[in-house]
């Protein structure tokens, strides 16, 4: 007979403790299951809050005994062996890094504290701490922690109370490696560094709140350190809501989330997926890993997310399917209702998502073609559905039938970004959802093309005549997606192509918008103070300079910027954008109003002409 589901308040160490038989398991070994989320929280954000709500309570508390303070649910799926954390993981996995701070801290205090009689009473205390902490982290016998603490039994030679299965999270062993070393630095030796990231970046989030915690108690003392571990393990409650029917795990953690933070339309679909994969499992957690590894990559250079690549599938399959309706619905709600079918077949669903991703992250044979793309990720993301959708169909075009398609799709795009008219106007969703069912049909690069070049003639010059759009950039101050396109047509009409695989680019103001000189600047430029915001922000006033470059000359004069020789800072004339260095021979040394007015008027006309041609 099956038990019922239970709910028991319990403070944070009878979270973890597992002398209650038939409550917590065996063991009391917390495992995070293979269909659960990666591990999200932040040290900046939410265990910072953590943090300040813990200490605010203890302040609270000084003198009063009423009162506990509470952390929310956890929903536990009990086996009889372990416990699988169906909601609540960030939470819990949380606990166990503030935990594990909290061990070695006191485990410091104690090996320098005094041995006089007054230092007595908190170093038992601290000791009384420690014992109740090692239980929680750990499973051992009352009788071995003794053994434990002197060296006698190795940390390696225990069971940790955690463990993450989870096939969304690309680093399951950290909690393990932070769990089973004995100092904040053996640990740091021993945990992920993770590529294309600086300083602390390159280390998990895991790494990064577990260092949050310890930092934040060097600033504590003995005393301190002792009440803050009394009130975290003794006074602090969850309510721990316990189920022992297996089967409707999913079913539960799909529909619950007590955690305030809401569940990936990813993780609802790998659930679903890992659900109807089978038995043998091992290749689609190996696939499901790729997948994660190569979309954290991807996130990480700012080009695509997991959550974007199902929604750019959702297009592909909607436009293989013809289906035609402008109110789109969610991906979750695609995959797990309106075309639940394509999760019934795991292995072609990540064969076809890995081949989108496979799109994103390949270096293209065709410089201009990748040259394209980059400028088309600093507008609107929306493109990327229908980028995705052609190249997924299209794979085997030519490079240079790709290239038209692509180019075709920034001038509308751009266009989006000049007339700042909404994307889901007529002009653009409606329009590029019909695109997208003619992609689907088979509609030859060509067709597509010279559709997308007709809606610009035909149609969105019943709004924007090409003389408006001259003027819109002219007047206004235009995104920063139209100085990447200025940028990339200048090189272009150089017979180059645009390289952004600079890490760092930043929009560089040739007469400062700011600054120590700007008043000097404003009086050099002709200017009054209203005249000098306007043409600040103008067109012909905005170029790409590399971030170092930029950092050492953002606000000196024109002259300190361009000159060929700048003593002790890179200038104009080290930058690889084409636009700074032609300025490097501007015959003029004072960057002026109608110097502005210029560059400004010769940019609306190359993107004008390049729109419209």
């Amino acid at each position: 007979m099956a038990k019922d589901i239970q709910a028991k308040l319990k403070n944070i160490k009878g979270v973890f403790s597992n002398s209650q038989e038939g409550i917590l398991g065996k063991e009391g070994i917390f495992t995070v299951p293979e269909y659960q989320r990666a591990y999200n929280w932040k040290y900046d954000d939410q265990c910072d809050k953590l943090w300040q709500d813990v200490e605010a309570f203890i302040e609270n508390r000084v003198g009063s005994n009423n009162g506990s303070y509470f952390f929310g649910s956890i929903i536990i799926n009990n086996d009889g062996e372990k416990l699988y954390v169906i909601d609540g993981q960030q939470r819990l996995t949380t606990f166990t890094l503030l935990l594990k701070a909290l061990l070695i801290k006191i485990n410091k205090i104690l090996q320098t504290i005094s041995t006089d009689e007054d230092a007595e009473r908190i170093k038992d205390a601290l000791e009384s701490r420690r014992r109740d902490i090692i239980k929680c982290l750990y499973v051992i016998e009352d009788e071995d922690i003794s053994s434990l603490i002197k060296g006698n039994i190795k940390l390696s030679d225990v069971k940790i109370k955690y463990e993450n299965k989870s096939i969304n999270e690309l680093h399951q062993d950290e909690v393990k490696t932070i769990l089973l070393w004995h100092t904040f630095e053996e640990i740091e030796s021993n945990v992920k560094e993770i590529k294309y990231k600086q300083k602390d970046n390159r280390y998990t989030n895991f790494f990064r709140n577990f260092k949050f915690f310890s930092e934040k108690l060097e600033f504590y003392g003995d005393t301190e350190v002792n009440n803050f571990a009394k009130m975290l393990l003794d006074e602090c409650q969850v309510i721990v809501v316990i189920s022992y029917q297996t089967d409707e795990a999913i079913e539960i953690f799909n529909s619950l989330n007590s955690t305030g933070m809401p569940l990936a339309d990813a993780d609802i679909i790998s659930a679903k997926l890992y659900s109807n994969y089978g038995n043998d499992t091992t290749k689609f957690e190996n696939d499901w890993g790729e997948i994660i590894r190569d979309t954290d990559m991807l996130n990480a250079q700012k080009v695509s997310t997991i959550d974007d690549i199902f929604n750019q599938y959702m297009y592909v399959l909607r436009a293989k399917n013809n289906e035609y309706d402008t109110t789109l619905p969610g991906v979750r709600r695609y995959f797990t209702d309106i075309n639940s079918d394509s999760l019934k077949d795991p292995s072609k669903f990540i064969e076809d998502i890995q081949k989108i991703i496979d799109m994103w992250k390949k270096d293209e044979n065709s410089k201009e073609l990748t040259a394209l793309r980059n400028v088309l990720l600093k507008h609107n993301n929306n493109f990327k559905f229908f980028y995705a959708t052609y190249l997924y169909i299209n794979i085997n075009e030519p490079d240079e039938k790709k290239q038209e398609f692509v180019e075709a799709l920034l001038k509308l795009f751009a266009l989006l970004s000049i007339t700042k008219i909404v994307y889901s106007s007529n002009h653009f969703k409606t329009f590029l959802i019909k695109l997208n069912m003619k992609i689907g049909a088979g509609a030859s690069t060509n067709d597509i093309v010279q559709e997308i070049k007709s809606h610009i003639r035909d149609n969105i010059q019943e709004k924007f005549s090409k003389e408006r759009i001259y003027d819109l950039l002219v007047d206004s101050d235009p995104d920063n997606s139209i100085v990447y396109l200025n940028e990339y047509l200048f090189t272009k009409n150089e017979g180059k192509i645009l390289n952004l695989s600079e890490s760092k680019i930043e929009i560089e103001h040739i007469m400062p918008a700011s600054g120590r000189n700007i008043t000097t600047i404003r009086e050099d430029a002709g200017m009054n103070e209203i005249e000098f915001l306007q043409y600040a922000n103008k067109l012909g006033n905005k170029i790409l300079l590399e971030q170092p470059i930029n950092g050492s000359i953002s606000n000196d004069w024109f002259s300190t910027k361009k000159q060929k020789s700048v003593r002790d800072k890179q200038g104009y004339k080290d930058s690889n954008f084409s636009i700074a260095k032609s300025l490097v021979d501007y015959p003029k040394d004072k960057w002026e109003k109608e110097d502005i007015d210029k560059a400004t008027q010769k940019a609306a006309k190359r993107i004008t002409e390049y729109v419209f041609s």
